[in-house]
């Protein structure tokens, strides 16, 4: 939950309203004159706490970024299956998504507007956390935890991108808590990766074959 801004130092007091309005309205439809009102600062008033505009989204990407990769360590030290070491990914993510939804919102939907100088780190943190997903998976695959037949990559941007929604749908209020709806997306996502619960489509020689062999039988 966000922390009151009047007990908030004056440069977290901006960070703070920069997240809520960059997460409402979108980074390119915020200005520096909607973050002074949000904190009762003049607009000039804000340099003296940050560079820009583009200061307060980068640290918010980044720091958002890498309180998602903290998930990556206790995974990598599980023996579990690869099945259980999926489903705590996910429910770790949720996890993260639900303790500041706003924060998650920005990270994962206003990053693309970081300048060229700056999008290169975004970009590099966003495939380190999509390697931990395909890690699992591919150590599924080999093991037959999921399908043979799986396209890794598909399905791990699959789960990401349904993961990356979360925000805007998740309410602390809601009839299901952070814990429940972790659970109830990782049952999900898991049905169509598990061995057995995946069947590659046939081409269309072998449907053909197996549909005469239906009629005859």
């Amino acid at each position: 939950m966000s922390t009151p801004q009047d007990v908030l130092h004056p440069r977290e007091a901006i960070l703070e309203a920069a997240m809520l309005l960059f997460s409402k309205h979108g980074y390119p439809g915020t200005t520096m004159r909607d973050i002074a009102n949000a904190v009762a600062m003049l607009p000039g008033s804000l340099y003296a706490h940050i560079d820009g505009k583009e200061t307060l989204l980068v640290e918010l990407v980044e720091s958002g970024i890498e309180r998602f990769l903290a998930i990556e360590k206790p995974l990598a030290a599980s023996t579990a299956s690869a099945e259980a070491r999926m489903r705590k990914a996910i429910k770790a993510h949720v996890a993260v998504a639900a303790e500041n939804p706003e924060r998650a919102l920005v990270v994962f939907h206003q990053w693309r507007f970081l300048s060229d100088q700056n999008l290169p780190r975004a970009k590099d943190k966003r495939r380190r956390y999509q390697k931990i997903f395909e890690k699992i998976m591919d150590d599924g695959i080999k093991s037959g935890d999921f399908g043979a037949k799986i396209d890794s990559r598909i399905a791990v941007l699959t789960i990401l991108g349904a993961l990356n929604w979360t925000p805007e749908w998740y309410s602390p209020h809601g009839p299901a808590g952070a814990e429940e709806i972790g659970e109830k997306l990782a049952d999900y996502l898991l049905h169509g990766l598990c061995a057995g619960g995946y069947e590659a489509p046939l081409d269309a020689t072998t449907a053909s074959i197996k549909r005469k062999k239906n009629t005859a039988g």
